[in-house]
């Protein structure tokens, strides 16, 4: 518990959870889509069919239901913003409330959340127009939602009013696991058993943090004409958001080298998310952004980052 306690707390200090705001920082003026409608459907036509949990994001906030059963559901973030946004499901500890939580989000940084709650994941970053989705066994309790991508200026997102609560109440109907066709395991520093070719269209993927530390996958796809190197070369050279570097950069004015298409959140370890997917032909990478809590690099920078290819 204190390595991904330690990290976050490395995290919130250095400022810069991920250096992929200011790669992508390219604008886009105005926000002219509204919410979609959301809800909890309880209905299971098949056997492989879940609980749906949608969760619309906006710069900054989320929109989702106050509460929904316990069980395996299936959770989808639909990114109607301008920036990346994920949902990162924070599991609030016994006896701590609601409030105790936003009492602490508002004051204090992100490594005093884990001293009170857990991550067991969540959607993963998703850029604006992209969903995000993942099958999560929910237990009954009280967790708050949150989004801690930042902005261009280093600023995670929940400080921003990208937080909600949610409360997961007792039921008799569980469900079972799905049945994933790959197994990912978040090491440290790597993704072990990350399929290199698979063919397009529907997939689920078991993703587990086995290592020791707070991990997430992030699913890129390239652009045309960007190689998986060159992408990488960008990650490597990029300076954090909220640098001086950062804000000397002048704005991108042509498409983005890699788009954020799907995922899993940071997650603790030990956690489990099966991670739903509906591949599209192309090249795709997936990288974890979480700073290490030694020596403070992103993880993708240690060796957490990896190609593979959709047929």
């Amino acid at each position: 518990m204190s390595n991904y306690k330690n990290a976050a707390q490395h995290a919130a200090s250095s400022v810069h959870l991920t250096r992929r705001t200011a790669l992508k920082g390219f604008g886009v003026a105005g926000l002219a889509m509204l919410f979609a409608t959301q809800g909890v459907s309880l209905a299971k036509t098949r056997k492989d069919q879940y609980r749906k949990l949608a969760i619309a994001a906006v710069n900054y906030r989320f929109r989702l239901p106050a509460s929904v059963p316990a069980g395996y559901t299936e959770v989808t973030l639909d990114n109607k913003g301008t920036e990346a946004h994920h949902a990162m499901f924070m599991r609030l500890h016994k006896g701590i409330t609601v409030a105790n939580f936003m009492d602490v989000a508002k004051n204090k940084d992100l490594g005093a959340l884990f001293a009170i709650s857990s991550s067991i994941g969540g959607p993963g970053s998703a850029d604006g127009g992209h969903e995000s989705s993942v099958i999560l066994d929910l237990k009954a309790g009280h967790y708050v939602v949150i989004c801690v991508v930042p902005d261009a200026a280093g600023m995670p997102h929940y400080k921003m009013g990208m937080l909600a609560p949610l409360t997961v109440t007792a039921t008799s109907r569980m469900g079972k696991a799905p049945v994933a066709d790959a197994t990912v395991d978040m090491v440290d520093f790597g993704y072990n058993g990350l399929p290199k070719t698979i063919p397009a269209g529907k997939h689920v993927w078991k993703v587990v943090d086995t290592g020791k530390q707070l991990h997430e996958m992030v699913v890129h796809r390239l652009s045309p004409g960007v190689s998986y190197e060159q992408a990488k070369a960008m990650l490597l050279a990029s300076p954090p958001p909220g640098s001086p570097a950062a804000a000397a950069a002048p704005a991108p004015t042509t498409l983005p080298p890699f788009v954020d298409v799907a995922g899993v959140a940071p997650m603790s370890p030990g956690e489990a998310n099966w991670a739903v997917f509906d591949f599209k032909p192309g090249r795709y990478f997936v990288a974890c952004f979480i700073p290490d809590i030694h020596s403070g690099k992103p993880h993708f920078d240690l060796g957490m980052i990896m190609p593979f290819t959709v047929v």
